[in-house]
């Protein structure tokens, strides 16, 4: 039976490790989400809400981590404010908040900015909600036609040590659903990452991932609880 290594932050991978049922799962969370307090700058963009055009969130611990503190300025959301997620699970996310958000069918980036709500921005106001850090490309792009781009960033990533990992057997299942995890686990390999069997969410994280020597790369193309049990099926089957 395969070992499989579930790897997002604590409390995100129980519904995963029910569904693969069938195999030894191990949950290893790698990075630790942290909210960040709300400086002027984020109170300000939060009263203004209503003068941003579109909205998108990159990620379901964008949604956690922003929506409370938009919600605490908005008893209404703004009518004129289109909402965009990054896939389907972040706009089931946002559907709790009284928000239906349009979302890419593959998940990513390149999807959004491939969204018709997002390809004639010139003048617009957007405002992007992510954490600390991370990918310029939608910010780059969405710049490039033209929008007026805004953060909102409302939480941060900190690797968290997992001893156990460094004694991961060969042939093993490790699922990383983003570039900050897959890193965290290179980190601590110790180099046993070319005898892995590697689970991402996207093209971008796969070439990411054979970069660095991992061993058999799946793109899932998503990150849903389905996506990535499809993935580890189809991996662990072999």
């Amino acid at each position: 039976m395969a070992k499989v290594i579930l790897t997002r932050p604590q409390g995100e991978n129980e519904g995963l490790a029910a569904r693969l049922s069938e195999f030894d799962v191990t949950i290893l969370p790698l990075i630790k989400l942290s909210g960040t307090a709300l400086t002027e700058s984020m109170k300000k963009t939060a009263t203004d809400l209503d003068l941003f055009d579109e909205i998108i969130f990159v990620s379901k611990s964008a949604v956690k981590f922003a929506m409370p503190h938009l919600e605490s300025y908005w008893s209404q959301w703004p009518l004129k404010l289109k909402w965009l997620a990054v896939g389907v699970g972040t706009a089931q996310a946002l559907a709790p908040f009284g928000v239906q958000a349009s979302f890419p069918q593959t998940a990513g980036s390149e999807g959004l900015l491939a969204l018709e709500e997002l390809r004639k921005v010139d003048g617009h106001r957007i405002l992007i909600a992510r954490g600390s850090g991370g990918r310029e490309l939608l910010a780059t792009e969405l710049t490039q036609r033209g929008a007026d781009v805004h953060y909102f960033e409302s939480y941060e990533r900190t690797p968290v040590p997992q001893p156990l990992l460094k004694d991961i057997d060969a042939g093993s299942i490790l699922v990383a659903t983003s570039a900050e995890i897959m890193q965290s686990a290179l980190e601590q390999l110790e180099g046993k990452q070319g005898k892995l069997n590697l689970i991402v969410p996207s093209e971008r994280i796969e070439a990411l991932a054979v970069q660095q020597g991992f061993g058999r790369v799946l793109n899932a193309r998503g990150a849903s609880e389905q996506a990535l049990y499809d993935a580890v099926v189809s991996v662990g089957s072999k």
